[in-house]
């Protein structure tokens, strides 16, 4: 099955997508780290829904989906700068597999939206990226907040080409014709299949030994199936055996035997063919080891690796190109490079120029918007040739990498396989703990013995101030926007330090933890100081009160929370809590800060520690991913 739209996919997608130009940006949800949608409304017409399933599938829908009540960190950046909004161009990046929506409120912005490798979207102002959905460093490239955007080195669009530059793509390749279209130019193996089998020619032909004729005749073809494309106006889902095997804006001349369901538009035709894919696999069963766990961290290592050598690969292998298809520029800015090298001139003066190492004669300059390092005492063909032997060599490690992955994913799945066997129906099913009445809530006990209280959301900051502040208590919170409403229930002996451990609390419980900063203020107040009753002309959100009077601050606190086991009237309890108060009444413990260690996978290896159900143990862990600072009388993985 297609598991991703290839470049002639995302020209239909681009094409289609022309209908929404003129639309008003109304909502912005992001249902999952790999789904961001955008509910569009356009003048005199009912609601659509772009979806973007990143790095993979790209349309629009009329029909609404259940979104989460809670937006991600990334919609709500997106909420705040691009929500009513309009869409005032769509456009696919040339032949890439990229899409850029322009939008237009007080200020104008562009929302790329990549689609190869693992995908991306950036949010890019005046040529600054606002904020990517992950960042990523390449030689050619940086995708980080605040950095200077640029595009992926092109790959040449085959439908702009000239015979003669694509002769000389051709007879550069080592492959044969249609590995040469699915990768040099961007058609993908599918596509690549079909032009072949409209041209006539043999798909092992060497690309080498490909004519100027053949050159021509393939160029013309690719020009006739994009001319397609864009009067299709359609989509078709293509099934054998009853099951959906791609998703195409034309019908194939290679799928001739195959069924093809016909759609009014390509999007229909892929929401429908999404549909019809096969569900992800589950995640890890509870009853796994620890030491597969191990080996996974090490499959997701090696997986990185992977990805990172493809990109090596894949980008110096374009760059070589790119100097072959510019050859005539690139051979002037040599040329002039050895003329000041000879004593006339100035390397400065140079077209494009950037720097010099004149160590290693490495001349740095820009062609139209690429960055190259050329080989200034050699020739095109020297400095291109660098770049290739870039990719072989990461393509040469990109072997023993996925040897090793290879190796190491065989280990998890014996490894699987051996507890399976070895535990069938011994694993009982743990029971859970007493459950108190304060659990409706984020609590601890703190080091002296106090119950603290939080909010988990807007609705039970509500209940939890409306019902359980009584006088004598105090109320603390973060000076932090995202924060919960946290309760102390005091009692005789209290003292600044079970309201600094609320202050704590409230801090590591707000989205600082996801913003994954060092530390934050909180501040406490007392009862009579809080109200749900604002000023003359303002409004008060569901979950926000109003502080009046002095605030007791304190600052630079650190965020952290610890997990551990205690024992509450009786009962033995796992508690989430400040640092001190954790150390204070646990014998086992975990101290945690924010970091990128799932806190799922953190929490089933808590919960077999301390054998409670996992709902239990997953009610108290932090708001977001951990890294783990210290282990006291347990041993994790």
């Amino acid at each position: 099955m297609k598991e991703a739209e290839s470049s002639f996919d995302i020209m239909a997608s681009a094409k289609e997508l022309q209908a929404v130009v003129g639309a008003r940006v109304d909502k912005i949800y992001h249902p999952a780290t790999d789904h961001l949608v955008l509910t569009l409304k356009l003048p005199g017409e009912g609601k659509s829904f772009l979806h973007f399933h990143v790095g993979r599938w790209l349309f629009v829908t009329q029909e609404s989906q259940e979104m989460p009540q809670r937006p991600s960190d990334f919609a709500m950046m997106l909420r705040k700068r691009i929500a009513d909004a309009r869409i005032r161009a769509v456009k696919q990046q040339g032949f890439e597999r990229i899409v850029v929506l322009s939008l237009e409120k007080e200020d104008r912005y562009d929302l790329v939206l990549e689609l190869f490798g693992d995908g991306n979207i950036i949010l890019v102002k005046d040529g600054i990226i606002v904020q990517p959905l992950t960042s990523h460093t390449w030689k050619h490239r940086d995708v980080r907040a605040r950095k200077e955007f640029s595009f992926p080195p092109p790959v040449p669009d085959p439908t702009n080409l000239s015979p003669s530059d694509f002769l000389t793509i051709l007879h550069g390749s080592d492959t044969d014709m249609v590995r040469t279209l699915a990768t040099k130019l961007n058609l993908g193996g599918r596509y690549s299949e079909e032009i072949c089998a409209r041209t006539g020619l043999e798909k092992s032909l060497k690309a080498k030994d490909a004519t100027e004729a053949d050159a021509r005749r393939t160029l013309d073809s690719i020009k006739v199936f994009r001319d397609e494309i864009h009067a299709s106006g359609k989509g078709f889902v293509v099934s054998k055996d009853g099951g959906a095997e791609d998703v195409v804006p034309v019908r194939m001349q290679t799928y001739r035997d195959r069924t093809h369901e016909e759609f009014g538009s390509f999007s229909r035709a892929v929401e429908s063919y999404i549909s019809r894919m096969p569900a992800p696999k589950e995640e890890k069963s509870r009853d796994e080891e620890l030491e597969a766990e191990r080996l996974m961290r090490k499959v997701v290592q090696q997986e990185a690796a992977v990805m990172k050598l493809q990109d090596e690969g894949r980008e110096t292998q374009i760059v070589g190109d790119f100097i072959f298809v510019n050859y005539p520029e690139v051979k002037k800015i040599l040329d002039k490079a050895r003329k000041v090298l000879d004593g006339a001139g100035d390397m400065a003066n140079i077209p494009g120029f950037k720097s010099y190492d004149a160590k290693n004669s490495f001349l740095k300059v820009t062609v139209k918007d690429v960055v190259l390092d050329l080989d200034a005492k050699g020739s095109v063909q020297s400095s291109a040739e660098r770049y290739y032997e870039n990719a072989k060599r990461a393509r040469s490690k990109l072997v023993g990498v996925l040897a090793a992955l290879e190796e190491t994913r065989r280990e998890v799945e014996a490894l699987k396989e051996g507890r399976r066997k070895a535990q069938i129906g011994v694993r009982k099913k743990l029971a859970p703990t007493k459950r108190f009445w304060f659990e409706r809530f984020r609590w601890f006990v703190s080091s002296e013995g106090a119950i603290v209280l939080g909010g988990k959301d807007a609705k039970s900051n509500d209940l939890l101030v409306k019902k359980h502040l009584e006088a004598g208590d105090r109320y603390a919170h973060a000076d932090v926007h995202g924060a919960p409403s946290v309760v102390v229930k005091m009692r005789e002996g209290m003292t600044e330090r079970t309201l600094h451990e609320a202050c704590e609390f409230a801090v590591a419980t707000s989205r600082a933890w996801n913003a994954k900063i060092g530390s934050a203020a909180g501040y406490w107040v007392l009862p009579e100081q809080v109200s749900k009753t604002p000023q003359s002309g303002e409004f008060l959100a569901k979950g926000a009160f109003v502080i009046r009077g002095k605030r007791n601050y304190t600052d630079k606190l650190q965020i952290k929370l610890g997990i551990g086991e205690i024992e509450f009237e009786g009962s033995r309890k796992v508690m989430g809590g400040p640092e001190d108060s954790v150390r204070t009444r646990c014998k086992r413990f975990v101290i945690l800060r924010p970091g990128s260690l799932d806190k799922d996978f953190l929490a089933k290896q808590l919960a077999d520690i301390f054998e409670v159900p996992i709902e239990e143990v997953q009610s108290i862990m932090p708001p977001g991913d951990v890294e783990i600072v210290e282990q006291v009388g347990i041993t994790l993985s």
